[in-house]
């Protein structure tokens, strides 16, 4: 029979080899437990947005006709700012967008210069537009799915500034541009919407601002657009 001594030792070596064992248990266990933080689903993303539209405006005057190639743009340098690890995240940027309406309107003023006006023209020409450019500052609430190519959705708003605003006008005899038109409202501001997969979508402006100072022109006239887009990066 074992001496108690040798119980004790052989003992003590037991309870040793099972403390080694529960410590590489507890090694692993705590290791499974322990992992990465999980990949948001709205890493800062699509941080540069292109747009190509239609160009428009509601309650053009009597006698005045748009052409359907009446197009124009955005672009904009976003920055994507994701809520925690959940689908949305809000971005936040700044660009610039041009739009281009032909019609068959010329530009008329008031013999004071206080009201601006469109009057159908009524000899032949070539060309006859219409061009605003804006410095804009765009706000997007947006929404992803997981996954590299992914279902988005934003909505949001912008608001800009028209550094630019002209007219041009062609015919037989020449080409000629007019700047400064009076009477423009300089601010612009409405909502945005754009939905699609991967890398393109569809989008849409409509402003809630008119394209003339209250009173000093053609009254109801706001901007809209609508065409596509592209996240690059």
């Amino acid at each position: 029979m074992k001496s108690l001594s040798e119980k004790i030792n052989s003992s003590f070596v037991s309870f040793i080899f099972l403390l080694f064992l529960s410590s590489i248990s507890f090694a692993q266990t705590k290791d499974s437990i322990i992992e990465k933080p999980a990949k948001k689903i709205a890493d800062p993303k699509d941080h540069i947005v292109v747009d190509f539209s239609f160009d428009s405006y509601r309650n053009w005057p009597d006698g005045i006709g748009q052409k359907p190639y009446s197009l124009g743009g955005n672009a904009f340098l976003m920055w994507d700012y994701p809520f925690g690890y959940g689908p949305l995240s809000l971005a936040i940027g700044a660009g610039f967008s041009t739009h281009d309406v032909h019609t068959n309107g010329q530009i008329t003023y008031s013999i004071d210069g206080k009201y601006t006006t469109f009057v159908p023209i009524t000899t032949k020409y070539s060309t006859n537009k219409f061009s605003c450019n804006f410095m804009e500052i765009p706000v997007e609430l947006r929404i992803r799915t997981r996954g590299e190519k992914s279902f988005k959705m934003a909505i949001g708003g912008k608001i800009g500034y028209a550094y630019n605003v002209h007219t041009k006008y062609a015919d037989e005899d020449g080409k000629i541009k007019v700047y400064r038109i009076k009477n423009i409202e300089p601010l612009r501001y409405g909502v945005t919407f754009r939905i699609g997969y991967n890398k393109f979508n569809l989008q849409g402006f409509y402003a809630l601002s008119e394209l003339f100072k209250k009173g000093r022109g053609e009254p109801g006239m706001i901007p809209f657009s609508f065409g596509v887009g592209m996240w690059l990066y």
